[in-house]
C-alpha cells in the first residue's frame, strides 16, 4: 500500500495522544488544581489535528525558497517577544494571548526544519564547503540565542540535535567539518558559562550523583516510580496522594505511565515512537525532491530526539534538562507542534515521487 507509512504515522500519533491524555489525567487526580489539565490538553490536540489537516493539503514546494525563511523568522521574533513580559521566576518562555499561554520555541523547531531544508534543497557537485555553512550557521545562532536566554536548555539541546541531523544528510569538505567541530565546541563552552547556577547543578548532579533531597530529587523519584512499575504496573498514586514529582504531568509524565503500566507499557510507548520515526523516514525516502525529504527527516528528528532525551531523563541515563515527551507530556504548544509535524509528513506522503 502506497500510503502505509502515513497510516503508521497517524496511528502511532493517535495512540500516543490517547496515552498522554490518560497519563495527564492520572497525574492530576489527587490535585484539584490540576483536574482541568487533561481537558485543556484535549482541546489543544483537537486544534492541532485541525491544523494538521490544513497543512496536509498544502504543497510544501511553495515554501522551498523564501517561504520557509519567512516562517522561521516570524517564529524567532515570536520567541524574542516573550521577553516583553515580566516572566515567571526570571523565565521568559510564554506569550500570553487572550488567556492562552503559547510557547513559541516549540513550533520554532518546525521552523528550523523548514529553514534548513530550504538551505540544502539545491544539489551541488561534490562536497559542500565552508561558505555553504554561512546561512545555516546564522540561522541556527539566531534560533538558539533567544532560547538559551529564556532560559530553556532542553529546547536548545533539541534544536541543536535537529540541526545536527539535518547536517548529517549532507556531504562536506574537510574544512567544513573542521569548522563545524570548532563551532560545536565553542557553542558548548558558551552554553556552560551562560547557564544559571541551578542548571549547572543539574548537570553536575548527573555526572557526580546529586542529593536525592535537592539537586537529584527529580531523577531519584522518577527512577523509583519506574522501578515500582515492575512488569505490568504498580498501584497508582492518583486518588490517594499526588505523585512525588513537581512535573508529574509534564516532563516526567513518562514516569507516571511507567509506574502504572510497568515494563509492558513502557515498551509499548517506545515501540510507538520507533514506528512513527521509521515510517517518517520511509516517507522521506519517497519524497518528490530534496526539500520535502529533508522536511520529513527533520520531523522524524524532532520526535526521535525529544523521546530519547525525555526517556533518558526519567530513567536516569541523561541529566534533567526539561524536555517534554511528544504527545504524552502536558503542554499545548508541544502537542500542537507535533501534530503539525504529522501534517507535514502527510503532505509529503500524499505527493510521492514517481519512482
Amino acid at each position: 500500500m502506497r500510503n502505509r507509512p502515513l497510516l503508521v504515522v497517524v496511528g502511532a500519533a493517535v495512540a500516543l495522544a490517547a496515552i498522554g491524555l490518560a497519563t495527564v489525567r492520572s497525574a492530576g487526580l489527587a490535585l484539584p488544581e490540576q483536574s482541568a489539565l487533561w481537558p485543556r490538553q484535549l482541546a489543544w490536540l483537537l486544534v492541532g489535528s485541525a491544523a494538521a489537516l490544513v497543512v496536509a493539503r498544502a504543497d510544501l514546494r511553495r515554501l522551498k525558497d523564501r517561504g520557509s525563511l519567512l516562517i522561521h523568522g516570524a517564529l524567532i521574533l515570536a520567541t524574542i517577544a516573550t521577553f516583553a513580559g515580566s516572566g515567571v521566576n526570571s523565565v521568559h518562555r510564554w506569550l500570553h494571548l487572550g488567556g492562552v499561554n503559547v510557547q513559541p520555541s516549540e513550533p520554532l523547531k518546525l521552523g528550523l526544519v523548514l529553514a534548513l531544508a530550504s538551505c540544502f534543497s539545491r544539489p551541488v557537485e561534490g562536497p559542500r564547503h565552508v561558505r555553504d555553512l554561512a546561512l545555516p550557521a546564522g540561522l541556527l545562532a539566531c534560533t538558539l540565542i533567544p532560547v538559551l536566554l529564556q532560559p530553556d536548555l532542553g529546547t536548545a539541546v533539541g534544536l541543536a540535535l535537529v540541526a545536527a541531523s539535518a547536517l548529517a544528510l549532507e556531504r562536506f569538505s574537510r574544512g567544513a567539518w573542521a569548522s563545524l567541530a570548532i563551532g560545536a565546541i565553542g557553542s558548548l563552552a558558551t552554553v556552560w558559562f551562560t547557564q544559571h547556577d541551578y542548571q549547572r547543578a543539574r548537570l553536575t548532579a548527573f555526572l557526580h550523583g546529586g542529593d536525592p533531597l535537592t539537586t537529584g530529587y527529580q531523577s531519584d523519584h522518577a527512577l523509583r516510580l519506574v522501578g515500582a512499575g515492575r512488569l505490568l504496573g504498580g498501584s497508582p498514586f492518583a486518588g490517594s496522594e499526588p505523585y512525588p514529582l513537581p512535573e508529574a504531568h509534564g516532563d516526567f509524565a513518562f514516569a507516571v505511565w511507567a509506574h502504572e503500566h510497568g515494563f509492558a507499557g513502557t515498551a509499548l510507548v517506545l515501540a510507538l515512537y520507533l514506528a512513527l520515526v521509521l515510517a517518517a523516514l520511509r516517507i522521506a525516502a519517497g519524497a518528490r525532491d530534496r526539500f520535502e525529504a529533508r522536511v520529513a527527516v527533520g520531523v522524524a528528528a524532532i520526535v526521535f530526539w525529544q523521546a530519547v532525551i525525555n526517556a533518558g531523563m526519567v530513567m536516569g541515563l541523561l541529566p534533567v534538562v526539561g524536555v517534554t515527551l511528544p504527545l504524552i507530556s502536558y503542554g499545548g504548544s508541544s502537542a500542537f507542534t507535533c501534530l503539525v509535524g504529522v501534517g507535514l509528513l502527510a503532505s509529503v506522503a500524499r505527493r510521492p515521487t514517481a519512482a
